[in-house]
């Protein structure tokens, strides 16, 4: 009959315990029987001699009592024997109660008989000690007295002598009953033991064969030999197991000679289209761990794949810049299901380069909610970058270049109209209208090239490129002051832009304006990276730059050291709070206007 695989583990299972129990039984009887033993060499015997003692300790006192009643035979005395006579019999009655050896009845017969004589004893030696027969009572002390004291004695000793020798002998009994007991159990258990391992070893054997053939078979498929197929030795669970692998790696034989060849040549498309590509690309798990990257990556940043490949980003790309901003757009896009991207400028080789850094989620195949990973691709921008910079420098010098000769020539038709060179004929009026009116067209162009120019230096495109929370509390109210506006405009625009230059992605900045006793307060407090310590004292000094390698920020140093300038013109005053990690707040305190 063919047993399933429960009921083959159940057996082997059973065996086992049934082995167990035996032994179990054994040792459990060997060690009752063992213990009784032991009672009874402790509790016994050890019960008599105790007794035994007692009375012996009683007739030590009892001798002496008798010794004083010869010298001062009183009422007193009679009392105290008779008390201790009766401690005597209470220990007397333990014994008695207590006989467990052969002989040791006849010897509390005798006992009793010898303790009764030396109470009579006593009894006639009151009698003569009564009578003031002082010599008589010593003698009959003496003579008698001692003799039936010391056949108490002796009977008391023999009492004693039997249940030690009994202990003796019980504890050698017990002694050779617990070393039978051992080998027994030692022997029981080899025999479990060896039986049980034979058993086992020969049904696990016989339970484990078809799952490790499974298994070798599960192993060549896995190496990718669909064409294989599990014998079949048993008609149990395994056995059905092994049956519906076998039509299992049928089918996905039969389905990877239909489809492999399409999927492989699908695959072998993209990875040619990934690796040819001659934009940087860069694919990493979750854990921001390598998985793929091409050969423009590899010779941009002068890595090998084989040699990163499973290694953390920053182990192979030593560029914190760009990890951070992969590790923030990672959790923006996990939870956005959109890419991300942004200009980042760094330098490889010495060389300054700008990449538009594009980072999106790899979604999974089976829950487009999971993200497997990302795809950083980077769009290399440097010469677009360099091309705007020429074309922002263009504008701005041909801008001033311009605006500095229209200047004077429309001061010079100013001259010529006002007569102060001579009075000019209707021609030569219309031809100079007609150039002052030209020169005043090419100075509104060359002023909105100026506009144009400041406007895309403004820091709104780089709150909004930033996506930093920008607000502004005023309080209702406020008195005036006075300044000059444009200066102090400067100020205020100065310190935004600084703000939002050294925020981080989704940072806040807050510009603050109000009164406080007679003063005017702005401040303008960021949740940026910070200012260390060291250069709170010093952040105001000119050419000073907190973060020199930070080239995409670089200025010259003097923007906060002219802030100060022009606040302390105004008579005001103003400092910085900083925490490095965690932002900085720059408060200007400006004197109220008391002028109606």
């Amino acid at each position: 009959m063919n047993k399933t695989f429960k009921e083959k583990i159940t057996l082997v299972y059973l065996s086992l315990v049934i082995t167990i129990g035996i032994v179990g039984i054994c040792s459990v009887i060997n060690l009752y029987n063992l213990k009784n033993s032991i009672d009874g060499l402790m509790v016994d015997n050890y019960k008599s001699i105790k007794a035994s003692d007692n009375m012996s300790e009683s007739l030590e006192k009892l001798d002496l009592i008798v010794i004083s009643s010869i010298y001062n035979n009183t009422e007193d005395n009679i009392d105290e024997f008779y008390k201790e006579s009766d401690e005597f019999f209470k220990f007397y009655n333990i014994e008695a109660k207590n006989v467990t050896e052969k002989g040791e009845e006849e010897l509390i017969k005798e006992l009793s008989k010898q303790y009764l004589e030396y109470i009579k004893d006593f009894s006639s030696l009151q009698i003569i000690a009564r009578n003031s027969q002082l010599e008589e009572a010593v003698m009959f002390y003496n003579d008698t007295m001692i003799q039936t004291e010391n056949s108490v004695r002796n009977t008391l000793n023999d009492i004693r002598s039997l249940n030690e020798q009994s202990m003796l002998n019980n504890k050698d009994k017990v002694t050779n009953d617990a070393q039978n007991s051992m080998y027994l159990i030692l022997i029981i258990s080899t025999f479990a033991v060896i039986g049980g391992f034979v058993l086992s070893k020969y049904y696990l054997d016989k339970v484990l064969k078809p799952i490790h053939l499974l298994t070798e078979t599960i192993k060549r498929v896995k190496e990718g030999d669909l064409n294989q197929q599990s014998p079949i030795i048993s008609e149990d669970e395994i056995g059905v197991m092994a049956k519906e692998f076998n039509n299992m790696t049928k089918r996905l034989y039969e389905f990877e000679r239909s489809t492999l060849g399409k999927l492989l040549e699908e695959r072998n498309k993209t990875m040619a289209i990934v690796k040819s590509s001659s934009t940087p690309l860069i694919v990493l798990d979750t854990n921001y761990k390598i998985t793929l990257l091409n050969k423009a990556f590899e010779e941009f940043f002068n890595i090998e794949e084989k040699k990163v490949l499973n290694k953390h980003f920053l182990e192979a790309v030593d560029q914190g810049k760009i990890f951070d901003y992969i590790s923030r757009s990672y959790k923006v896009i996990n939870s956005t299901n959109e890419h991300k991207e942004q200009i980042i400028n760094f330098h490889i080789k010495g060389e300054e380069y700008y990449f538009n850094v594009i980072v999106t989620r790899v979604a999974n195949s089976d829950d487009e909610e999971k993200v497997n990973g990302v795809v950083v691709v980077f769009q290399d921008v440097t010469q677009l970058k360099q091309i705007e910079n020429m074309k922002t420098e263009f504008i701005s010098t041909i801008s001033h270049e311009f605006k500095t000769p229209l200047t004077s020539l429309m001061m010079g038709t100013s001259i010529f109209t006002e007569g102060s060179l001579g009075e000019i004929n209707s021609k030569q009026r219309e031809v100079i209208d007609t150039i002052k009116e030209d020169s005043e067209k090419l100075l509104a162009l060359v002023n909105d090239l100026l506009k144009l120019s400041k406007l895309e230096k403004e820091f709104y495109n780089l709150a909004k490129g930033k996506k930093i929370d920008l607000s502004y509390e005023v309080q209702n109210g406020l008195p005036a002051i006075m300044g000059d506006f444009e200066k102090l405009t400067w100020v205020v625009n100065n310190l935004i832009s600084n703000a939002i230059k050294y925020s981080l992605y989704e940072d806040k900045i807050n510009v603050r304006a109000y009164k406080s006793d007679s003063k005017i307060y702005i401040s303008i407090k960021d949740t940026g990276i910070g200012i260390p310590e060291d250069y709170l004292d010093k952040v105001f000094e000119r050419f000073v730059q907190i973060r020199p390698e930070d080239s995409e920020n670089k200025g010259t140093g003097l923007g906060l050291s002219i802030c100060k300038q022009i606040v302390e013109i105004h008579k005001g005053e103003i400092w910085c709070d900083s925490t490095l990690g965690e932002g900085s707040e720059f408060i200007i305190a400006l004197p109220i206007n008391e002028e109606k």
